[in-house]
């Protein structure tokens, strides 16, 4: 029985963390499928993850092929099997899209040729330049539910509800993101009848005061939707942007009806969100958008599918915040990320880009100091992709888009070769495994700081590319919405240790405690019913920091200066950096004596509130760039400039709100990210360090108390370590430890030691046997071990003592 909430993921009552690793079975010979899964075992993997492509199980019509009868590569039924005999558990991935580098994104060819009215057209009436189809076709929909029906009568007798391996079932891949990278809506017969519909129900008698009066008429619609007039664009892309979530949640609950009524039940079914682009994310919060109204199915888990590339501060802040960004919309079920780059950058066989060794180990330890249940790293193995078998004159007629071999940067080569990144990711996948019964439990641990995450700000997926209103539209919501804040004072929060969550602010407000911080992003235009809340927020007592643009008007373009006028703002000037002028803000009040700052643009304003503290001003004309100020019984703080980097600034900024920073590293580290998780068994301390050199240091908690018994911690260059604090598990009692657990039973407890200077305390009852290998140091509340030797350290239990010793 497979059982999830918003923390946990229970598999027959255990709760468990899910590593798998994606192998595509059709691109290997059966041959080579035993030992794939002895090296994904090995890298302490739990799961396999597979694409199960349409493409190649019906590559000609109505001719199923899931036993190997016309290609043994094709043997789905005896792979699934080879998985449970493994012991590991399976996340099927049947589609009908899978994209996976496979032609057509995994759609037999036979598809298109036969239904051709399921190819889109889109701006000006042109063919969409991607491979999607109209998810609404009629046709399309049936070919998709025939194809499931086939393959679930593989997949449901191998759930694990059934004893099978099969713990989760994913649903299409990526819907929407085709359309979204391309700015190509889809402009179908379908789609317009479809949209005429919901225009009506949604305006009644009242369109003729949005659209023209004729906008609805048959020989009309299609032309304006096609080319649509500059003076009601915004509102178009606004209203075209809500149809498509509508229609992309009906699509999925057509899936899922379909694979339920084939035998699909206990089962979570899986729904991936893409959005990552050039290996940052923020852009990912676009894919939420689009499936936003997804989120309201019932008994789904809708995980990302993230891309980045070496471990930085950047990488760190978008993943955490993206993660953030799910949380504040998802339903009953923990964080997961169904596609996780493993891949070394060799992603095209021509070596672009080499990533860090320590980039996918580091990446998997911010995923669970989040608290997030299944990574699927993408790709574990490469493979080969095979002739079609029926041929086509494409260049290679082979069923994936990267020739013959695939998968270069995977952690196995296709050929089976260990790739450079394997070792390092092996280590930590050995660490998850071994430490699962502490680690599945844990929840993450945030500050009382909460990001407002306005999903509409982000339906900009579609936009006309010959208005020049669109284009400004869009270009000042990217810039505000995410690049300039998460790359800035996003930033600087978690350097600072202010380890923030996120609230959807569409749905409802944060709780307004007089110690919790509400920090929104700003541009010239927010919802009408955000600037709302945010006033009630504040009259209620809320503390709000804003920064960026002061919103002037709705995501129409409809003037709207409720949340200005509450606050007692007026803006004055918004300027931005040229090559003839270098913007500057100079330091005051509690921040005085800091550094002028250069920046790439501000929103000078005047602060009408009696009480403001100005903290911000522009060097040339002395006018407010940031101010605090109480509203009521409310506090806010408005920043109009992105600043620099700059933790230390921060933290005196919200020393005003009364709000301290969770940890505190002496000497400061801002590079080294510090987070908490906890469970019932005790506490987690996840660190990772973002530098190539190595950091020490002693840590103290949010209220100054003295961590580790003021021992001092050491990580090394690009690394990360998981420190335990008050461990009640299986039949040990720890106090602390400055190593990271690397193993736990109930019968032993091994830690990485590192550094002569790592200790390990346990509780006074404790009785352990001298040894060469550590001195014993006694105290009013732990027994201290001091380690004398570097190396893997083992703890067991004799009776009622405890020896500890070194492996040799």
């Amino acid at each position: 029985m497979i059982k999830t909430d918003s923390l946990t993921f229970e598999i027959d009552g255990r709760p468990t963390t899910i590593l798998a690793g994606e192998v595509h079975y059709f691109r290997l010979p059966p041959t080579r499928w035993q030992s794939v899964l002895t090296e994904l075992k090995a890298a302490g993997m739990n799961t396999v993850s597979t694409y199960i492509p349409w493409l190649v199980h019906e590559e000609e019509e109505g001719v199923f092929d899931f036993t190997g009868q016309s290609d043994e590569r094709n043997n789905l039924k005896h792979f699934i099997e080879l998985v449970h005999q493994n012991g590991l558990y399976l996340i099927a991935r049947p589609g009908p899209f899978n994209m996976a580098e496979l032609k057509n994104e995994g759609l037999p060819f036979w598809v298109r040729k036969k239904y051709p009215a399921i190819i889109p057209t889109t701006w000006a009436g042109q063919t969409v330049p991607t491979g999607t189809v109209d998810y609404t076709n009629s046709d399309f929909k049936y070919a998709a539910q025939n194809w499931l029906q086939a393959v679930c009568q593989i997949l449901a007798p191998a759930l694990r509800t059934h004893g099978g391996p099969i713990i989760g079932v994913q649903l299409d891949n990526e819907v929407g993101m085709l359309s979204w990278i391309s700015n190509a809506p889809d402009l179908t017969d379908t789609t317009v009848a479809e949209f005429s519909v919901w225009l009506q129900h949604k305006y009644n008698n009242q369109l003729p005061a949005v659209y023209p009066a004729d906008f609805l008429a048959t020989a009309r619609i299609r032309q304006y939707m096609e080319k649509p007039d500059d003076a009601w664009v915004l509102q178009y892309q606004n209203d075209l942007g809500y149809y498509m979530r509508y229609r992309f949640k009906n699509y999925l609950a057509f899936l899922a009806d379909t694979v339920r009524d084939a035998g699909i039940v206990n089962t979570p079914l899986l729904i991936n969100v893409h959005g990552t682009d050039q290996g940052r994310g923020e852009t990912f919060p676009i894919g939420i958008s689009q499936l936003y109204d997804a989120f309201t199915l019932k008994d789904v888990i809708i995980g990302t599918d993230v891309y980045f590339g070496n471990f930085d501060m950047t990488t760190a802040t978008h993943l955490y915040t993206l993660n953030r960004f799910m949380q504040s919309v998802d339903g009953d079920w923990p964080l997961a990320t169904l596609e996780f780059n493993a891949s070394s950058g060799n992603n095209d066989d021509h070596l672009p880009m080499q990533i860090d060794a320590s980039a996918l180990p580091l990446k998997t330890r911010l995923q669970l100091a989040q608290g997030t249940k299944i990574i699927n790293d993408y790709l574990f193995t490469g493979g080969f992709n095979r002739l079609l078998a029926v041929p086509v004159a494409d260049g290679n007629s082979r069923i994936g888009i990267h020739g013959h071999r695939h998968g270069f940067g995977s952690l196995l080569s296709p050929e089976g070769k260990p790739n450079y990144t394997l070792p390092a990711m092996a280590q930590v996948g050995s660490i998850i495994k071994n430490t699962d019964c502490l680690l599945a439990p844990m929840h993450s641990v945030t500050a009382p700081i909460s990001v407002g995450f306005i999903p509409d700000d982000y339906m900009t997926e579609y936009h006309y590319p010959h208005s020049q209103t669109a284009a400004r539209f869009v270009t000042d919501q990217e810039n505000n919405r995410a690049i300039l804040p998460w790359n800035n004072i996003l930033m600087n929060l978690l350097s600072a240790k202010y380890n923030y969550d996120a609230w959807d602010l569409q749905k409802d407000l944060p709780t307004h405690d007089d110690r919790h911080v509400l920090v929104v992003p700003t541009g010239q235009a927010m919802p009408a019913i955000v600037q709302k809340r945010l006033l009630e927020y504040v009259h209620k007592g809320g503390q709000l920091l804003l920064q960026g643009e002061l919103p002037v008007s709705d995501l129409t373009g409809q003037p709207d200066t409720t949340l200005i006028n509450g606050l007692g703002l007026r803006p004055l000037q918004l300027k931005k950096e040229s090559v003839t002028y270098f913007p500057t803000i100079t330091h005051h009040a509690f921040a005085d004596g800091l550094p002028e700052v250069r920046i790439h643009q501000f929103q000078s304003f005047e602060p009408t509130k009696s009480d403001s503290i100005v903290f911000w001003r522009e060097l040339e004309s002395n006018t407010a760039v940031g101010a605090l100020f109480n509203v009521g019984p409310g506090r806010v703080a408005f920043l109009g400039s992105e600043g620099r980097f700059d933790p230390a600034f921060y933290q005196l900024l919200l020393n005003q709100f009364e709000v301290a920073p969770q940890l505190t590293l002496t000497p400061a580290a801002p590079f080294v990210l510090a987070f908490i998780t906890q469970s019932d068994e005790g506490t987690l301390l996840h660190l990772l360090n973002t530098l190539d050199v190595p950091a020490t240091f002693s840590m103290h908690d949010s209220h100054g108390q003295p961590l580790f018994g003021r021992h001092p911690i050491t990580i090394g260059a690009k690394q990360g370590l998981m420190l335990a604090m008050n461990i009640t598990i299986a039949d040990w009692r720890l106090v602390y430890a400055t190593a990271e657990i690397v193993n736990l039973n109930h019968q032993e407890i091994s830690f990485a030691i590192k550094s002569t200077d790592d200790v390990i305390a346990l509780t006074t009852h404790v009785v352990v046997m001298a040894s060469d290998d550590f001195w014993v140091e006694k105290q009013a509340t732990a027994t201290i071990l001091h380690l004398r030797h570097t190396g893997i350290f083992t703890l067991h239990q004799e009776g009622d003592l405890t020896i500890g010793s070194f492996s040799r």
